[in-house]
């Protein structure tokens, strides 16, 4: 068992089991299959039941993971507010920790503090949960193999500058998680995707089908007319009727009618919308 194990144990909600909280089919995970499950409000004693609970959880301030040792050596991985968004990130015994770390609370939101940047992660995530939290993971996965790294290279050596170089690490984590979470909002933002680094701007997946017909959307109201929605010609002006005499004018009056989105082009343009 190595460290990504233990890292990935915090992060447990169930996977590939019966009890899976974000399972495809579980309608509780919602359509992009969150395991999150908020505290108990008003209703769920009237109700009555409980929800699972994971290992990895949502309102988790803090876990870590402790390496040993009867030497200088001994590392902590901390990571800040809930498993499943932080990055797991290592001090070593009796070395200052960098004020990031030391504070976050809440009651007070800060852009300084690692436990927020985490927290914010988690929060945009659920937005989205299983598409999203594969971008997540790809970071949380690189950065924690970098720190490994750099902890084997730092220990083995015992490098004079091993704290400064674990403080600039920790610096780097919340920074990019900070990043990540900016890039989470705009990739996703407002149930579309979007993606500058391959074109990719106002794509949408919508819903899975499973959660589709499980929340009656074949019993939803009829699709919306496709006719235009403005500056519709009278009934009959085919005709002459609706107003015109009856040779023909009503019928040139309306075929030059712009409408939809050439109408709204025309407007913008402070072009007139009709020749009469």
């Amino acid at each position: 068992i190595g460290l990504t194990d233990l890292f990935r144990f915090h992060r447990y909600t169930y996977q590939n089991t019966p009890y899976d909280l974000g399972a495809v089919g579980n309608l509780a995970a919602g359509p992009f299959g969150s395991p999150n499950r908020w505290n108990k409000g008003i209703n769920e004693p009237e109700v009555g039941g409980h929800w699972e609970r994971s290992i990895g959880l949502h309102r988790t301030s803090d876990s870590y993971v402790v390496q040993s040792s009867s030497r200088h050596d001994a590392v902590l991985w901390f990571g800040p507010a809930s498993a499943l968004s932080t990055i797991y990130v290592p001090f070593v015994v009796h070395m200052e920790i960098p004020s990031s770390y030391r504070s976050g609370i809440q009651e007070v939101f800060s852009r300084s503090s690692a436990f927020w940047a985490s927290c914010v992660i988690q929060n945009i995530a659920n937005l989205k949960w299983k598409p999203m939290m594969e971008i997540v993971q790809s970071v949380q996965q690189n950065l924690e193999r970098d720190s490994i790294q750099l902890v084997t290279e730092l220990v083995t050596t015992y490098s004079e500058d091993l704290e400064s170089k674990l403080i600039a690490n920790a610096a780097h984590v919340v920074e990019t998680a900070w990043k990540l979470s900016d890039d989470l909002l705009f990739q996703f933002a407002s149930g579309f995707y979007n993606d500058p680094d391959t074109n990719v701007m106002g794509e949408t997946d919508g819903y899975p089908a499973w959660w589709l017909n499980a929340v009656g959307f074949r019993d939803g109201p009829p699709p919306p007319p496709i006719g235009t929605k403005c500056c519709r010609p009278p009934a009959g002006w085919e005709d002459g009727y609706g107003g015109g005499n009856g040779d023909g004018s009503e019928r040139e009056r309306y075929e030059n009618v712009v409408t939809g989105k050439e109408a709204m082009k025309a407007f913008l343009r402070d072009e007139p919308t009709r020749t009469t």
